[in-house]
């Protein structure tokens, strides 16, 4: 008899689904025992797309006492002895109520939830007011059953989360305040029904203190950070190996790599997240399409509206080198604030694209979990600027197969097609201080830089240059930062070394590039500025870490907005790349530039 083939998991989150379609499970009920042990009320929030609705629907199977399915599993012993104590469960899933325009629908969400438990039970809602007919559901339950209810509610955040991503309100627009007063209304009934409740858990992807759970229910516990549940929900490594040991079998005959080739590129694009800056586990999520499509691709991202995060990014003037090594403290952990008002970072780390990196001492550092999270923020915080997504994917591609054949004019080119396809408004705001000091109308409205240093002559010439300077190489920096990024590089910006900060640096492939970026009024000053910056690279010593790195210093102009000349050196041998469009200007002024004879680009 031919042995029977596993069923991956992908779409199934009811974990009854799961069980009887012979699908791959990953063992998570060795926790429920300290689940019990740990409260009576439980709260954990984990990103979307992390196990939550899976997790919520083995504690329903659990409770309700439906052994058959927990065959081989964890709490199979227990839940098959004759002492285990079934229990009526009432189970919420919150999303049906996400985003109700207005109070009225809200209320009406909220009932169709509480209906679905009143028909499990043969009962029938006692009120027309939601929160009422929630208490009197929990009650009519304990007096049908003569037992405890066990209350699980799912995605208990998604009503205010759903306005909240739709719309970027504020903190006083007055749906979002009609949805808490309902929400924490509705929520407040735990508390004064809690003698017919057995057990409580709930989740959701963040932390909301506005809600009423967390400031009445004082037998709450918050797992979400705890070093015993850290792996509760998500892959460990180990996890992954022993439960998809078919589908990694055949992925490695079909990628041509041994079991710990194809591992490390797992690891890179999917691992990472982590929940107590220790353990690293895998998105469920992404692993199970992985495997189903047998291609390293970003799911995970694509799971909820890009188009969100990427309107977050731009409202905020967010770029994204500006988060990884953040340092953070334990307060910050573990009570980030309301999703609504918390800083871009508490938002990011809430939403699961930012993860906990323990540095010891109480202290955490953040990072991007993973390739795919990183890859896929950096594509959208470019389509923020240049409106094709082809021509950003195309981008990527052209850079990668550059940076792995070490073709420094053909990198320099696609980040110059890059730069020029963003729209002058950004461009602008780059090479502005408007958004540094309170200027008056006619010097904001000004796009010359000889301007802005008149409006500016109240300031000493040097500090007026240095912020002209520091702000236009930020933006740039910020772009090919996410460009470079995007294409697969192990990228880093503004690296602390023994005499200074490098502007970026690139590892692709085992080659090291280090990339100096100088602003410059136009292209006339462009030899001067890129000379600077290979000067800056040699005289403090950039790159020497590594063997034989790529140092390549580019000088941008403010009024061509653009890269306008580079020099880059390659085993010990310097040459110039200049753009088509500025060949024949810097061609004649070759004598006056004091740079290496110019190389063009098709020569």
């Amino acid at each position: 008899m031919s042995e029977i083939k596993p069923v991956l998991p992908v779409g199934l989150q009811s974990f009854e689904t799961l069980r009887q379609r012979n699908a791959v499970y990953v063992d998570k009920t060795k926790y429920f025992q300290t689940l019990e042990e740990t409260s009576d009320v439980i709260f954990c929030s984990r990103p979307r797309r992390f196990g939550k609705t899976l997790t919520v629907t083995t504690l329903d199977a659990y409770y309700s006492g439906n052994a058959s399915l927990f065959k081989g599993l964890a709490v199979e012993e227990s839940i098959s002895s004759p002492d285990f104590i079934k229990y009526p469960v009432m189970r919420l899933d919150m999303s049906l109520a996400g985003g109700s325009p207005t109070r009225q629908i809200l209320e009406e969400s909220l009932r169709v939830c509480l209906n679905f438990s009143a028909k499990r039970h043969n009962l029938s809602l006692s009120s027309s007011d939601s929160a009422i007919a929630f208490t009197l559901l929990i009650n009519d339950i304990y007096e049908a059953t003569g037992k405890k209810v066990v209350l699980l509610i799912d995605e208990y955040d998604s009503p205010i989360i759903k306005i909240l991503l739709r719309q970027r309100v504020s903190d006083e627009d007055p749906l979002l305040l009609e949805t808490r007063e309902v929400m924490e209304r509705f929520y407040s009934q735990i508390k004064f029904m809690f003698n017919q409740l057995q057990f409580v858990f709930i989740t959701g992807v963040t932390k909301f203190s506005k809600m009423g759970l967390f400031s009445q229910l004082n037998n709450l516990v918050d797992i979400s950070l705890m070093q015993n549940f850290d792996a509760f929900m998500g892959y460990t490594e180990e996890e992954l190996t022993d439960n998809f040991a078919y589908f990694f079998n055949n992925a490695t005959t079909l990628f041509n790599m041994n079991g710990n080739e194809l591992l490390s590129k797992l690891r890179n694009y999917y691992n990472g997240f982590s929940f107590d800056g220790v353990t690293r586990l895998y998105n469920p999520f992404s692993i199970n399409y992985f495997f189903l499509d047998k291609k390293f691709k970003n799911f995970w991202i694509h799971s909820g509206s890009d188009k969100i995060i990427r309107k977050f990014l731009r409202n905020k003037g967010l770029t994204i080198d500006q988060f990884p090594g953040m340092e953070v403290n334990e307060d910050f952990v573990s009570n980030p604030g309301e999703i609504d008002d918390t800083p871009p970072e508490g938002f990011l780390y809430q939403a699961g694209y930012l993860s906990l990196r323990s540095k010891g001492g109480g202290l955490y550092g953040l990072d991007y979990p993973n390739f795919e999270v990183r890859e896929s923020l950096s594509r959208l915080f470019l389509q923020n600027f240049k409106e094709s997504r082809n021509n950003i994917n195309k981008a990527g591609q052209e850079l990668a197969n550059h940076l792995a054949s070490c073709h420094v004019p053909e990198i320099v080119d696609v980040l110059s097609k890059l730069l020029y396809g963003i729209c002058s408004e950004d461009h602008a705001s780059a090479n502005h201080l408007n958004h540094a000091f309170q200027l008056d109308d006619n010097f904001a409205k000004s796009s010359s830089i000889d301007q802005s240093k008149k409006e500016l002559g109240r300031l000493s010439t040097d500090f007026t240059e240095w912020m002209l300077r520091e702000k236009g190489e930020s933006f740039y920096r910020s772009i090919l930062h996410a460009a470079l990024w995007m294409a697969g590089g192990r990228t880093t910006s503004e690296k602390h070394e023994s005499v200074g900060r490098l502007d970026i640096e690139v590892v692709f492939g085992g080659i090291t590039y280090v990339f100096e970026i100088k602003m410059t009024d136009d292209v006339a000053g462009g030899p001067v500025a890129a000379n600077a910056g290979m000067k800056q690279i040699h005289d403090r010593g950039y790159g020497l870490a590594s063997d034989n790195a790529v140092l390549v210093s580019l000088a941008i102009g403010r009024t061509e907005r653009n890269i306008v000349i580079g020099i880059f050196e390659k085993d010990g041998q310097e040459m110039c790349i200049i753009p088509q469009q500025y060949w024949k200007y810097l061609k004649d002024h070759n004598e006056k530039t004091k740079v290496p004879a110019p190389r063009h680009p098709d020569s």
